[in-house]
């Protein structure tokens, strides 16, 4: 045989491809990687920093592929140490998501280069902001103008997203006509209210309704809502749709929408064992505004140029130490998304590990020109308890005796408050046996009168309020845990004490200082189980 045919073979070796362990090789070096081997970047849920390469062995399961990432990011770490116990099912089994929001259910759906993010068992897929004006695009949305929706990222903490093409011009307006269509007597146009009792708001100055399935426009926008959190939709997890409508000086005080942990509700609201809150809100624009109506975030940084000349617009509209001039340079001095015609935002209200998030204290800023027209969509972690528990329903009556006005609160939450009632004036609240409530000066400083009520004393009850009134209650507030994101504050009992302010993370040296004088006052103060008092 010549020695050509003998070399003939080793060409054709030689031209064909080789396998090493990782690469498939040509002969004129060209690789590629191994189809069977991938890497991605792993992060913990709803970050985009830290993140850890990782190879995915193509041998194992998914489940084992998740626990090793989880392991090897310390994704336990990202929870309190009560939900690192397995009471409360957080943890495995892990789930993992990619980049787009989309779940991970088999090891075919891994990515090379791409990312991954480990989300603990009982909690929900949080998008990371990555840096200002990042932008992903859902093409799974269906849109009326065809036009895809893209979540971009205005601000990282607390976290704030516009939701470009989510709904049309044409939209907004048929919203709010649907909102005018409401026939349903709780549902219908209508001064707002607040929180569970549906009790009107004096630091809330808009009209509005409820828009619920019988809207095809209303149960569209929410379904859109649902896909761009990467949930599943369910009815049951939103409050429906609220369509606001606030005229010239109308807005609302800064408030989170998560209710407290411990609430006066009988519910359970502490996501971290078990409970049910509002996760994340989404917010639509209807109308463009003149000046003014912006959705501002009083804790974050944001762009001050128009802050000297809305104040002086605002300074003509309102009242010194009101709490719309307030607002107006919150607004106007912090961080705020503009309003205009067919614009959504998206804010999470709880911090991946279900604790409440302060950073999402946020306003609905006066409206300086003009009108605005909104909705928002407040969607919860999972299904609330129906039950109050076997809590009686009370209807009180409070009738201010004293010769000033009060602010009414309640005790677990008394930043946040329910009203005003001026001197020979009442005020009618619907609330639960054994709920207390704290009176205070319009300065929110000096407790002027205290009640609890009590079921014994009837289902309908007249409240007389009077100066020194404490109905034997020994409240004590710790300023060490946060509550619904507000100035956490210590209430000390007696009529000349003082409520003393302090930040969200108060060290205890913060706390107010009790006497001991006070303090053998405060011993000498019946328990709850006293014999309860008739009024």
């Amino acid at each position: 045989m010549s020695i050509l045919g003998l070399l003939a073979p080793l060409a054709l070796l030689l031209s064909a491809e080789t396998v090493s362990d990782d690469h498939q090789c040509t002969a004129d070096g060209e690789c590629e990687l191994d189809s069977g081997r991938i890497t991605v970047t792993v992060f913990n849920n709803g970050v985009n920093d830290a993140g850890v390469p990782i190879e995915i062995d193509p041998t194992m399961d998914l489940t084992s592929i998740a626990d090793m990432m989880a392991e090897t990011i310390k994704a336990e770490d990202t929870l309190l140490p009560h939900q690192r116990t397995g009471d409360y099912g957080f943890g495995k089994p892990w789930k993992l998501y990619k980049d787009s929001g989309d779940k991970i259910s088999s090891i075919d759906e891994f990515e090379n280069d791409g990312k991954v993010y480990v989300v603990p068992n009982e909690l929900h897929f949080m998008w990371p902001t990555v840096e200002l004006n990042h932008t992903v695009v859902l093409t799974d949305i269906p849109t009326t103008n065809n036009l895809p929706v893209k979540l971009r990222t205005l601000n990282h903490s607390p976290k704030v997203f516009e939701i470009e093409n989510l709904l049309t011009p044409e939209e907004a307006e048929a919203l709010r006509e649907a909102a005018m269509h409401v026939e349903h007597a709780g549902n219908k146009f209508q001064r707002s209210t607040t929180g569970h009792t549906g009790n009107v708001d004096p630091f809330r100055t808009s009209d509005n309704a409820f828009v619920h399935s019988e809207s095809p426009i209303a149960v569209n926008l929410t379904k859109r809502a649902f896909q761009v959190l990467r949930m599943e939709y369910d009815s049951e997890l939103g409050d429906g749709i609220q369509v606001l409508r606030y005229n010239a000086s109308g807005g609302y005080r800064w408030h989170t929408d998560w209710f407290p942990e411990t609430t006066v509700y009988g519910r359970n609201h502490d996501v971290t064992r078990g409970g049910a809150n509002r996760f994340a809100t989404v917010f639509f624009y209807l109308s463009d505004v003149g000046l003014g109506g912006q959705t501002g975030f009083p804790e974050a940084e944001g762009d001050t140029s128009e802050l000297e000349s809305s104040l002086e617009k605002a300074r003509e509209m309102f009242k010194p130490r009101s709490w719309e001039l307030e607002a107006v340079e919150k607004c106007f001095g912090k961080f705020s998304v503009k309003p205009f015609k067919a614009r959504a935002i998206l804010f999470y209200s709880l911090h991946p590990n279900g604790k409440g998030d302060p950073m999402s204290m946020h306003t609905g800023c006066p409206v300086l020109e003009g009108q605005k027209w909104a909705a928002n969509l407040w969607i919860w972690n999972k299904r609330r308890d129906p039950e109050r528990g076997e809590r009686k329903k009370i209807e009180a009556t409070f009738i201010n005796t004293m010769d000033e006005p009060c602010l009414v609160s309640w005790v677990t939450n008394p930043r946040h408050v329910q009203g005003r009632i001026d001197p020979g004036k009442q005020m009618h609240m619907s609330t639960y046996d054994s709920d207390s409530f704290v009176f205070r000066d319009l300065d929110r400083v000096k407790v002027l009168a205290k009640w609890t009520a009590y079921e014994s004393n009837g289902l309908k009850q007249v409240v007389r309020l009077r100066k020194g009134m404490d109905d034997f209650q020994d409240t004590t507030f710790d300023a060490t845990e946060p509550k619904a994101g507000e100035v956490h504050i210590q209430l000390i009992n007696g009529l000349d004490h003082k409520i003393v302010s302090t930040p969200c993370t108060p060290r205890p040296n913060l706390l107010h200082h009790i006497d001991d004088s006070r303090r053998s006052q405060q011993r000498r103060i019946k328990p709850r189980n006293h014999k309860r008092r008739t009024h």
